[in-house]
């Protein structure tokens, strides 16, 4: 587009025109558009302003740092921005030319100069600034002067950012922000010397930044500084510490400023600040002191569970790493229910027999919520050694969890004797999951001796002994002989007794011998429905083909949701020779066995197609909507699958 025309369009007074204009002449980095560019800065249409910024930014140059500089004494503070923002990235092309901004008498300029001059990126533009940050009699530009410093993070910045620690505060308040952005060794030094003459608030800044910065040679003079302060001060000294040395390495300084340094991160605990709480945690945790376990204990006990869950894990796990000590075996005693929990909690990861003597000697005094969770660590741990309490526990508690946690410890013991011997009665308890827990207990051992009790409760007269005990000998499906005991459960009067035998010979399906299958294949003519359908979950599970002529058979039983079951079961197995078997299906009075029989058609395939598409026209919806998935997916399939 001709120069003219686009000057033409900027000197319109419709907004699209001059949009159009400033996009054109950016593109052509048009420099003879300058001032008709800024001056529709003054708009008030973001349209237009977008455009005249993407302008000045697409010519660049000395051209444009030029024609810009004198609006920023606009008093049009959204102009007075653009401006700035332009050139704070084309400034770098000219930096002497933004340097004259430092030389204004207007202080207000000087402020926007030396914020500029911060995105240049200049070795010059640090020259500037660092004179400004020394000479400027405004506070403001030496404030400005520092922050935009820290921006540009030159090391050729550390002479005046360390004298500017003899300055005003807030101008202190941005070298140190800078310091920590140029981590400069040399500025350590200067750091360490303005302690002695700063404000509490300045003072604290400091020492964040030596923490930050990472210089270990700042400790002794941060250790030297402690006794004289207190207060978030000290705090902050204590998180720098701890930060510089590292909390394992603590213990290596002398052993004076350690008992100095313990006694203030103890009282660092009630900070307001997590991050210096958690400095004086890693701290003391790492040095082993009851009186460091005490103090991070009580900070543990005000916390919330809910809000500070993690937080709290990590605290738990850090006093554990301390160690057994008595203060855990007084608070077993005579803490709160809260703190008691806490304490169980610790010594659940804490390796060291002392633990597990000290919860078994308070477990009879404490509160029912107590009981459990030392009994659930207990149980846990698995120590042979706690057999005994755990024994004296089953015969005197009676609550269901607490039961639980021994059964579970016994069943994890695999001693066999003693499961024999105390477990056989928990088997009729009132709480059903109790109940379990002793079955599984009983199964766990596969003892030879336990084996034959439960045989003979096959021959129970009560129902629920024959269902646990045919329920039980599937512990044992890996022996030949098991089979026929077994098996005799098929004939029980029982629906319930021989539905358990059904899936205790079936193994899930696994090592489906011929043995057994002789023994299940006549359950199919069973009375019961559940039995039946017992078999064929049985079948459906068998890996290889060996159940599908079981699973045909099942396609004629009288109910529908057994025969709906087999259809869904051959389908799975993906054998094209079921085809029709199960394509018959799609015949079925009850409108579940058709759909099912849709879905394994859709399974085997494209040879399935010309079966399943008649079904779009069936009376029912509900088929109509299973042939449209069942023909959406046979369509989707692989060509050749």
């Amino acid at each position: 587009m001709e120069e003219q025309h686009i000057l033409d369009m900027l000197a319109s007074d419709n907004p699209d025109d001059i949009r159009e204009g400033a996009y054109e002449a950016g593109n052509s980095g048009l420099v003879s558009a300058l001032p008709l560019l800024l001056e529709k800065l003054t708009i008030p249409n973001p349209g237009v302003q977008e455009a005249v910024d993407h302008a000045l930014r697409k010519i660049d140059g000395p051209s444009v740092i030029k024609a810009a500089m004198p609006f920023l004494r606009s008093e049009d503070a959204p102009v007075r921005n653009l401006v700035m923002d332009v050139l704070r990235e084309v400034g770098r092309s000219d930096v002497n030319l933004l340097g004259a901004l430092m030389h204004d008498e207007d202080q207000d300029i000087r402020i926007f100069g030396a914020d500029i001059l911060g995105s240049t990126g200049s070795a010059l533009a640090v020259s500037l600034l660092s004179h400004a940050l020394l000479y400027d009699k405004d506070v403001n530009v030496r404030y400005q002067a520092a922050v935009s410093l820290g921006a540009l993070a030159s090391p050729e910045s550390v002479h005046a950012l360390n004298q500017a620690m003899n300055d005003d505060e807030w101008v202190r308040f941005a070298a140190i922000e800078a310091m920590i952005k140029v981590r400069a060794e040399a500025s350590v030094g200067a750091l360490l010397k303005a302690l002695n003459n700063s404000s509490e608030l300045v003072s604290a800044n400091i020492v964040d930044a030596l923490g930050e910065m990472g210089y270990i040679k700042a400790v002794p003079m941060l250790i030297k500084r402690l006794p004289w302060c207190s207060g978030p001060l000290a705090n902050k000294i204590v998180r720098a510490i701890v930060h510089l040395v590292g909390a394992h390495s603590l213990t290596l300084l002398d052993h004076n400023e350690y008992e100095l340094l313990v006694k203030h991160m103890c009282v660092a605990l009630d900070d307001e600040d997590v991050v210096i709480q958690d400095a004086s945690i890693n701290g003391l945790t790492a040095s082993g002191a009851v009186e460091a376990f005490t103090a991070v204990f009580k900070l543990l006990s005000r916390l919330d569970p809910d809000r500070d869950h993690e937080r709290m894990l990590g605290i738990i796990q850090s006093l554990a790493r301390m160690g057994y000590n008595d203060f855990l075996g007084e608070i077993l005693v005579g803490g709160e229910d809260t703190e008691k929990q806490l304490a169980v909690d610790i010594l659940s990861y804490v390796h060291d027999r002392r633990a597990q003597e000290a919860l078994k000697a308070n477990y009879w005094q404490q509160t029912r919520d107590v009981r459990r969770a030392i009994l659930y660590v207990l149980a846990s741990s698995g120590d042979p050694k706690d057999a005994d309490f755990f024994i004296e526990v089953l015969g005197k508690e009676k609550d269901q969890t607490s039961l639980k946690n021994v059964l579970s410890f016994l069943s994890r013991s695999g001693d066999a004797a003693l499961i024999d011997a105390k477990v056989w009665p928990f088997l009729r308890h009132s709480y059903p999951d109790v109940q379990d827990a002793a079955l599984g207990a009983l199964m766990s051992v596969r003892d030879a001796g336990i084996r034959a009790k439960f045989i003979n409760m096959t021959q129970s007269e009560d129902i629920l002994d024959r269902q646990i005990a045919y329920y039980a000998l599937r512990a044992y499906n890996e022996e030949p002989d098991i089979v026929p005991n077994i098996a005799l459960g098929l004939h029980d009067e029982s629906s319930q007794v021989r539905r358990v035998a059904v899936e205790s010979l079936g193994n899930s399906g696994r090592n489906l011998t011929m043995e057994r299958l002789n023994y299940l294949a006549p359950c199919l003519n069973d009375d019961d429905k559940d039995v039946r359908l017992a078999v064929i979950d049985v079948f459906g599970m068998c890996q290889d083909d060996v159940g599908e002529k079981y699973l045909a058979c099942g396609l004629q039983d009288p109910d529908p949701w057994i025969r709906a079951r087999c259809v869904e079961s051959l389908g799975k197995k993906r054998d094209p020779e079921m085809l029709s078997e199960i394509a018959a299906m799609l015949e079925d009075e009850h409108q579940l066995v058709v759909i099912k029989a849709i879905e394994a058609l859709a399974v085997l395939g494209k040879m399935s197609f010309k079966y399943v598409l008649p079904l779009l026209g069936h009376a029912e919806p509900e088929v109509q909507r299973a042939a449209e998935e069942g023909i959406e997916k046979i369509r989707r399939r692989p060509a050749g699958d």
